[in-house]
């Protein structure tokens, strides 16, 4: 499915988990679902980056960034660049 979506997000229980570390962002930018609502997360807001880091997708090691934000069972979600 093509959510139009252009940044990398990821889950911050699954950074927790696994014990990334990650810093806050510089420009902080509002993100909304494919409904239109704005995501409930901190003001609708993406505050907390992660990366670059390195991760294998399909048998292929790419350097990724990843915004934080709270997504519903989801782990992560790609950009349009991985589509």
């Amino acid at each position: 499915m093509d959510s139009g979506i252009t940044r990398n997000h990821i889950l911050l229980a699954a950074i927790k988990r696994i014990k990334l570390p990650h810093r806050q962002k510089e420009n902080l930018y509002p993100l909304v679902i494919i409904s239109g609502n704005p995501i409930l997360y901190k003001n609708n807001m993406i505050y907390f980056k992660i990366g670059p880091i390195k991760v294998i997708i399909k048998g292929q090691e790419v350097v990724i960034n990843f915004n934080i934000l709270l997504l519903n069972k989801n782990k992560a979600v790609l950009g349009m660049p991985f589509l």
